[in-house]
């Protein structure tokens, strides 16, 4: 623009003093080597103005030439943007549909020239695990962590597909690393969770339930039965290293308020009895029937393996008169008059559980008492109405 006021201003000089030149020319001598130039000073003046003017056209030309260049460039950069787009589009929709191997082809070709490499390799490495192939997905992590900003997206990506595939150990250490600088992550919560329940890593899920229950990703209800869960997890845990005593001096150094729960005092009483100390279960699930009856600790009383089962018989006959339609109460009352041999007592008891509702294992139990009384064709059709309850394929 400078240039061309430049020449527009020489121009309008030279028609504003041209005219008094004119019967002035002068001339104008230049001399180079053995050459020698004389013209007129208006000549010299035209040929400047000439030579300027020709050097500004080829600017100009050469200018367009580029552009055009620019252009064509900028078109093929374009429709090779707008064809990752077209393949990382399609790759996702397949991705989704399950065809993990279009899939993978798909976004792995559209990574080049897609505007978030990042994504493509991540649908990559879920696609080839798809396929079985997680060297392969390791690689699509590789190369996705070594995109800008997506350190946090690959790492939780990656334990997704690791407890997918049921690699919790090295789910487990890719979510500790993340712990580190992303403690509050709601998705590292999450898999955090999932990782300790899979792996029976009970004392950080304790630890853990706060933090879920104060980020809402868990209502109270949940937490409940997740606290439950890991009591349990961890009282068979400390029973199986350190005997019934150690299960003892656990269950002691509970709050008072968890060892009135009846759901852990049935998990504490299964695991003295899996650990033969039948005597202390009873002990412990008398007391607890006494306070408050509950299935999920009468249940528990035909597992017993005690010297004399009349004074557990007894304490359940008294549980029934205040809820004497209960048929898990009577189904164990007449389970332990087995264990007596009584059996005409044990008939009686299951008959009656089984008039409030049929139950397989009852009548299992009841076609054996018929068989010891001698009752061999009521026996076969109690087993017969038994058969009645399977499941059907």
């Amino acid at each position: 623009m400078i240039r061309l006021l430049l020449l527009v201003i020489a121009l309008i000089a030279g028609l504003v003093v041209g005219p008094d030149f004119a019967g002035h020319q002068g001339y104008v001598l230049i001399s180079a080597a053995n050459q020698t130039i004389e013209m007129s000073l208006t000549t010299l003046i035209i040929a400047i103005a000439a030579l300027i003017g020709a050097l500004f056209l080829l600017e100009l030309i050469i200018k367009r030439i580029f552009s055009v260049g620019s252009a064509t460039r900028g078109w093929f950069s374009g429709r090779k943007v707008r064809k990752a787009r077209l393949n990382t589009s399609q790759g996702l929709v397949k991705l989704v549909e399950g065809d993990w191997r279009q899939a993978e082809k798909l976004v792995v070709k559209g990574a080049t020239h897609s505007d978030s490499p990042l994504l493509n390799y991540l649908a990559a490495a879920e696609a080839a695990q798809g396929r079985g192939e997680t060297v392969q997905r390791d690689n699509y992590l590789k190369l996705a962590s070594e995109q800008d900003g997506g350190n946090l997206a690959v790492a939780l990506t990656c334990a997704k597909l690791q407890i997918r595939q049921e690699q919790y150990e090295q789910a487990l250490a890719t979510l500790q690393d993340i712990k580190q600088q992303h403690p509050h992550n709601p998705v590292l919560l999450e898999l955090l969770k999932t990782t300790y329940l899979k792996l029976g890593d009970w004392q950080p899920l304790r630890t853990l339930l706060p933090q879920l229950v104060k980020a809402d990703m868990i209502d109270q209800v949940e937490a409940a039965r997740l606290e439950e869960k890991t009591e349990c997890g961890l009282m068979e845990r400390i029973a199986g290293q350190q005997g019934s005593e150690g299960l003892v001096n656990h269950w002691r150094s509970l709050p008072r308020k968890s060892r009135q729960r009846n759901v852990l005092i049935a998990c504490f009483a299964k695991q003295l009895i899996t650990r033969k100390a039948d005597s202390e279960a009873y002990g412990v699930l008398r007391e607890a029937v006494k306070k408050q009856s509950d299935d999920r600790l009468v249940i528990l009383f035909p597992e017993l393996n005690l010297p004399d089962y009349h004074p557990a018989i007894v304490l359940l006959s008294d549980v029934l008169r205040y809820d004497e339609n209960n048929p898990v109460t009577h189904s164990a009352i007449a389970q332990l008059y087995m264990r007596d041999n009584k059996w005409a007592e044990a008939q009686e008891h299951f008959e009656k559980a089984l008039d409030i509702r049929p139950d397989i294992s009852d009548y299992a139990y009841l076609a054996d008492v018929l068989d010891k009384l001698d009752q061999k064709q009521a026996a076969a059709d109690i087993s017969r109405q038994a058969l009645t309850l399977l499941p059907s394929n």
